[in-house]
């Protein structure tokens, strides 16, 4: 008990870490999850890796103005690492986006649990696929153990110009890497349904007295839908790899943690 109460206050830094990526993380930052629940289960993992922090030595200031921006840098290094994997989500929401519009989906919203947002329903669909993926493969005891590991490869962020400079260039390649994964799942339907609009278009110039437009919409949801079943298993694996692609670009940045 001494001993947990002599190192209080590096059992509180661990803590604000783990919580600020337990908020924008994805899977434990759902709303779904009661705000307590969250909160015993930061300090309960906190309390597990509390002893082997405080046995590898942690500096601890006595002025409280330096301890401050202490808990301040352990909240920004938990929040850098759950949004780097949480990025990847958008990925799922954005390509259901793209080919949304084209099948008439649209205006078909319905509000994402995680993001507290408003997205299309199969935008939605594209989402609950990605986080039982990043479930199956173990992504919310990656994360765990990521943030272990950060205290050991990352166990410092400054304000330094290099070293903004090396956070924001991990972020626009996890930007960058976003939109691709997007294209990547969205492009056979929204090409195919490209496709059947341009072929409803010439349609509609040689026989101008049918109103084909409007006789395409649920010809191109069936097709749109069709496609959804048929590439299923591709858009899986394309989820699956773009994840684990994910984690292995999170343990190279701690690896190669600036400063």
């Amino acid at each position: 008990m001494e001993y947990f109460v002599y190192h209080f206050q590096v059992f509180l830094l661990i803590m604000m870490r783990m919580s600020a990526m337990i908020v924008i993380a994805p899977f434990y930052s759902s709303a779904v999850i009661p705000m307590r629940l969250k909160a015993l289960l930061s300090f309960l993992i906190a309390l597990v890796i509390f002893p082997i922090i405080a046995s590898h030595g942690y500096k601890i200031t006595g002025n409280m103005g330096i301890y401050y921006l202490m808990v301040l840098r352990e909240v920004v290094i938990g929040l850098y690492i759950g949004f780097l994997v949480s990025v990847m989500f958008a990925s799922f929401q954005l390509a259901g986006q793209l080919f949304s519009v084209q099948m008439g989906f649209g205006i078909n919203e319905v509000l994402d649990p995680l993001g507290q947002v408003s997205v299309p329903l199969i935008g939605q669909l594209q989402n609950l696929i990605g986080l039982l993926i990043f479930l199956a493969i173990g992504g919310h005891h990656f994360l765990i153990e990521a943030l272990y590991r950060s205290y050991e490869l990352a166990p410092l962020v400054s304000a330094d110009k290099a070293v903004m400079g090396q956070l924001f260039k991990y972020l626009m390649y996890t930007f960058s890497g976003m939109f691709i994964v997007a294209i990547k799942i969205a492009l056979p339907i929204v090409g195919v349904l490209f496709l059947i609009s341009v072929s409803m278009g010439v349609l509609a110039k040689a026989a101008p007295q049918m109103n084909i437009m409007m006789m395409g919409f649920p010809f191109s949801i069936v097709v749109a839908f069709g496609l959804l079943i048929i590439t299923a298993p591709l858009v899986v694996r394309i989820m699956q790899v773009s994840l684990e692609r994910t984690f292995t670009f999170v343990v190279k940045v701690l690896h190669h943690w600036p400063g």
